[in-house]
């Protein structure tokens, strides 16, 4: 579950007596995110129709796509409730599999596709959001990291063009809270407050300053330097484990 961190930005008004008025809520909240992306994956035989004569049938995965294993072994089928032997009863041959003996007329056949990587990566996203009020510079929360990585980029997305900069301050957890930055001279940042440029989204996948080894049981620090025309936006943090 995510952790929110709720402000009340304007607090004059009575809402027994003022009920029509709006209140200026903040929330600022970390998106859980998997970083495991990839996984097995049930292939799609709906088109394959079976007649005791036919051995061969192409591979295809969920979105339509072939699907190409590197070896017998890469797949699990079952027949029937049956799981089939790689190389004796089946074999494959670039996207197709072939059949030893061709299934029958009613058969329900099950193919698996067994993942040889997995994408180790981890996505931390931070949301800050000032509600109907003018974002304000300052601290806006903190969260804490359960897997060991370093960080490979950063990504910010506003809710409508203008300019931000973010800080982001890292501590272990027995010097709490004495965070340092860990952003070296390349802040996250949308446009420019130098040259008045705005961006509604901006990425840095070089990072060449920071200090990106991160820990688990490390706590993160975000903080806005400034915000113009920004009420809303989102970073994210690339972590390879």
């Amino acid at each position: 579950m995510p952790n929110y961190n709720v402000s009340v930005k304007s607090s004059n008004y009575n809402v027994l007596s003022d009920p029509q008025k709006k209140y200026n809520v903040g929330v600022n909240y970390e998106i859980p995110s998997k970083y495991l992306q990839y996984g097995n994956e049930i292939l799609n035989t709906t088109n394959w129709v079976f007649d005791g004569t036919t051995t061969g049938y192409p591979l295809i995965d969920q979105s339509g796509d072939p699907y190409t294993p590197i070896n017998d072994q890469q797949l699990i089928v079952a027949i029937n409730g049956l799981v089939q032997v790689p190389g004796i009863d089946y074999t494959t041959s670039g996207t197709d599999i072939v059949f030893v003996t061709a299934p029958n007329s009613g058969d329900n056949v099950y193919v698996v596709g067994l993942s040889t990587t997995a994408d180790l990566t981890r996505t931390i996203n931070f949301v800050i959001d000032a509600g109907s009020a003018p974002m304000s510079s300052g601290i806006k929360g903190e969260m804490t990291l359960d897997v060991t990585g370093e960080i490979q980029s950063w990504t910010i997305i506003g809710d409508q063009d203008g300019q931000i900069q973010l800080d982001i301050g890292k501590v272990d957890y027995a010097n709490f809270p004495n965070f340092a930055s860990i952003c070296g001279t390349e802040r996250p940042q949308l446009g420019d407050i130098t040259t008045n440029s705005l961006q509604r989204k901006n990425t840095n996948t070089t990072i060449s300053s920071w200090n990106k080894a991160l820990n688990a049981g490390d706590l993160l620090q975000f903080e806005v330097v400034y915000a113009i025309n920004i009420q809303r936006c989102m970073v994210s943090l690339k972590l390879a484990l």
